[in-house]
């Protein structure tokens, strides 16, 4: 997308060299780092970038719909859909293109545009029916003409998928499957139509809505009398029919923004089968209020004959609007619950169910109760639940917190933990959320760790409001309920505190003074003589004054130097060069070549040489500056970005397991032993040292091979830090050194580099840090 002003062509080239360098930041995997980084300010920059390079304007593309997710914002969507157009129209020929027509068609059909989307995945599959992309675009286009009741089509979309030599086994074809296994005539919105009742929706706009008394999926009375005074949104829907689960997305934010402000959501499901519909409604979080409308009663006292279906229905009862979508539908909610908030109180004299006014459920309160179990589901009689756990033994669990790293609540044995289980969407999580930072400012030196467990039903909100909240703790995202489950878990807020010994020692629905608490056992447990024995498992063997590497881990050290071809051998390395190729897993198991980089390494300087289409790309610091190239031509960097960015290579070049056993060998950086944990099956000793940047590292050493075998660290690079699992795999000898030739790096996604060649004390021209005069 091209602008004509001066200052709108300065931003472009601005944005185009940040993505030019993150880019490069993305490919490089130095011998002992691994590096791939979301670019968060030109993903949410307004202005298009300058078409010099499509490997750049991918990448920012790709993180632009990364960042979208399900999200609707309809600027966000015409940005993507701009500038995947401009990328197809300028790069067709691109290797990737695939990927980019996928996001074409999917923000067309999602900004409503649905035509449009349609007729960018049909030329997209017709011209490439073996691209990666083409399985999620034929899925997206079946569920395309599904909206436009083109069902015909659609069947022929989706039998088209299934019988796909290439992409049978995967996921896209099954799921086409199992929309064609439903029943027909459900799968295409032709409900039986009820007698003398008119089957457009828009003709209910200013009647009355019909009342109704039914019992919901809890079993409690349910009737649309009841919210008299509130703003409510009816929506038919079913979970098998894919343009609901679309447009579901709109749903939860609309009722987010809304919830607390005389809003409620009744949704009125027309599944075939109520455990499937529960199993949905648990698993997405959905916190409204939902009907199981199996006989289709409501259905056709409504008139409704095609599904999703809404009804806006204002605080007298009167439908205002009818089958809203997209920003319509927060759009016309925002409006009537402006105006129905700025009305005076109404307070009839006839109240219509009871002798106290009508209140809607706070949704945010309490999660969804189990069906069928009234008598156990009250605040009171959870709370008392609760209070059963103190005193015995907190259950252990092992999971993956939201940075890929290994969680287990046996790891802070010795220490005070408060198990914190919250949501971004319950508003009493967040009011407590100050007391709970405050209490970990306080004490997190102390022998105390928060875990929080979140039950938030997208982990991209729960990352954005932990990053934005800078809540420091370890978190876990419980997607499918696990640790909620085994802790017995019905309503939100709820925490456990757990002392040093792993028992639990106070345990409350809705929270305690979580200061007062934390202060008193964490006081009990720092008075306590340090305990010993062989369940424990704090670090062996505490450093003596003036020592900075203590008894046990030097053992590790200098196995580990000697595996790797001894103390003498490691010394003599002054660089090292290697050749690789580079490759990004995704997720249904294709692999795509991120083409070949050949690296020259100092322990103090680096050059990178990235080549891929036939171009080259190269990132050069020599101790002291950060030069980039794009064929031979000087590129500036960032200003802003400089420092983060050598950081992050020094760091790199710290890492390098030759030199690093070196300087781990030498007594001169203090080194703290954590235990032992599997990796890939097999025990692995820990230590923590800190990187010339200040940032922790753990290095994982093999107890079997004693070979360094991982990496955890989190980086920083610009605003955007990520933490980063490296692995590392089939060691060869090379001149007398073990050197991994495998080596991957995990980061919400998954890249392995593959040594082709590797050189010790190669001859290397001087001239490759210093490329002065390559413009002229």
């Amino acid at each position: 997308m091209l602008h004509s002003s001066q200052n709108s062509q300065m931003q472009k080239v601005n944005i185009s060299n940040t993505v030019h360098i993150l880019s490069i930041f993305t490919i490089v995997v130095l011998i002992g780092f691994c590096l791939h980084f979301a670019n968060a300010d030109t993903s949410s920059s307004s202005v298009g970038v300058s078409a010099e390079r499509p490997s750049f304007k991918y990448q920012e593309i790709k993180e632009l719909a990364k960042k979208l997710g399900n999200q609707s914002s309809p600027e966000e969507l015409k940005k993507l859909v701009e500038r995947s157009s401009d990328f197809i129209e300028t790069f067709p020929e691109y290797k990737r293109v695939d990927q980019i027509y996928y996001y074409l068609g999917n923000g067309l059909v999602r900004l409503g545009r649905v035509q449009e989307g349609i007729d960018v995945f049909e030329k997209f599959t017709k011209a490439h029916p073996d691209a990666r992309w083409a399985a999620p675009s034929l899925f997206e286009l079946g569920l395309a003409y599904d909206k436009l009741s083109k069902h015909g089509k659609a069947d022929e979309v989706y039998k088209k998928l299934i019988d796909h030599p290439k992409f049978g086994s995967q996921s896209y074809p099954t799921q086409a499957k199992k929309v064609l296994e439903q029943d027909v005539a459900s799968r295409k919105r032709k409900l039986a139509k009820p007698q003398g009742i008119s089957s457009k929706p828009s003709e209910w706009v200013g009647k009355p809505a019909p009342d109704f008394r039914v019992k919901d999926l809890e079993g409690k009375e349910l009737s649309l009398k009841k919210y008299r005074g509130h703003v409510v949104l009816l929506d038919f829907w079913a979970t098998w029919y894919g343009p609901c689960i679309v447009e579901l997305p709109n749903v939860m934010h609309t009722y987010e923004k809304f919830k607390d402000q005389k809003f409620q959501i009744i949704g009125i499901s027309l599944d075939r089968s109520k455990p499937a519909l529960d199993a949905f409604i648990e698993k997405e979080g959905l916190a409204w209020i939902h009907y199981w409308d199996h006989d289709q009663k409501l259905t056709h006292q409504y008139g409704v004959q095609g599904i999703p279906s809404m009804f806006l229905i204002d605080s007298n009862g009167i439908i205002q609007k009818a089958n809203l979508r997209g920003q319509a539908l927060e759009t016309a909610v925002a409006k009537l619950v402006k105006g129905n908030l700025a009305k005076p109180i109404d307070t009839p004299t006839k109240k219509p169910e009871s002798s106290s006014p009508p209140q809607s459920i706070p949704a945010t309160k309490l999660i969804k109760r189990e069906t069928n179990t009234p008598k156990d589901a009250s605040p009171l009689s959870l709370a008392a639940k609760m209070k059963t756990w103190i005193g015995k033994p907190a259950p252990d669990f092992r999971v993956k917190d939201v940075n890929d790293k290994e969680v287990t609540l046996k790891d802070y044995r010795g220490q005070v933990v408060l198990l914190d289980f919250w949501a971004t969407w319950c508003g009493p999580c967040i009011a407590e959320m100050p007391k709970v930072k405050k209490t970990y400012e306080k004490f997190k030196d102390q022998k105390f760790q928060i875990i929080g467990i979140s039950l938030d039903r997208a982990k991209q909100r729960l990352e954005e409001y932990i990053e934005k909240e800078q809540l420091a703790w370890v978190h876990y995202w419980d997607e499918d309920r696990k640790i909620r489950t085994q802790y017995g878990v019905r309503g939100i807020p709820t925490a456990f505190l757990i002392d040093g010994n792993s028992i639990i020692r106070k345990a409350s629905l809705g929270g305690f003074d979580v200061e007062t608490a934390v202060a008193e056992l964490v006081k009990e447990n720092l008075a306590k003589p340090t305990d010993t024995s062989p369940s424990e498992k704090p670090p062996s063997d505490p450093l003596t004054e003036g020592q900075l590497i203590n008894p046990k881990a030097k053992e590790i050290i200098d196995a580990a130097v000697a595996a790797h071809g001894g103390l003498e051998k490691l010394q003599s390395v002054k660089n090292i060069v290697m050749e690789f190729r580079n490759f990004e897993h995704f997720p249904d198991g294709e692999v795509q070549d991120e083409g070949s980089t050949k690296v020259y390494c100092y322990p103090n300087k680096f050059r990178s040489d990235w080549n891929v289409n036939d171009e080259t790309d190269s990132l050069i610091f020599d101790g002291d500056t950060l030069i980039q190239l794009t064929n031979g031509v000087v590129q500036p960097v960032p200003q802003k970005n400089i420092e983060s960015f050598i950081n992050v290579l020094k760091d790199g070049l710290f890492r390098e397991p030759v030199w690093l056993l070196l300087k781990l060998s030498q007594n001169e950086i203090p080194i703290k032993y954590l235990g032992t944990e599997e990796v890939r099956g097999v025990p692995a000793s820990v230590l923590l040292i800190t990187q010339p940047s200040g940032r922790d590292l753990k290095v994982y050493i093999s107890d079997k091979t004693h070979y360094v075998v991982q990496f955890n660290y989190s980086a920083k690079m610009g605003k955007v830090a990520e933490n980063m699992l490296v692995s590392f795999d089939n060691y060869r000898d090379v001149d007398g050194v073990k050197i991994a030739h495998s080596r991957t790096t995990e980061n919400g996604e998954y890249r392995q580099m593959l040594i082709t060649d590797i050189k010790l004390n190669a001859e290397i021209d001087e001239a490759l840090f210093r490329p002065t005069g390559l413009n002229e």
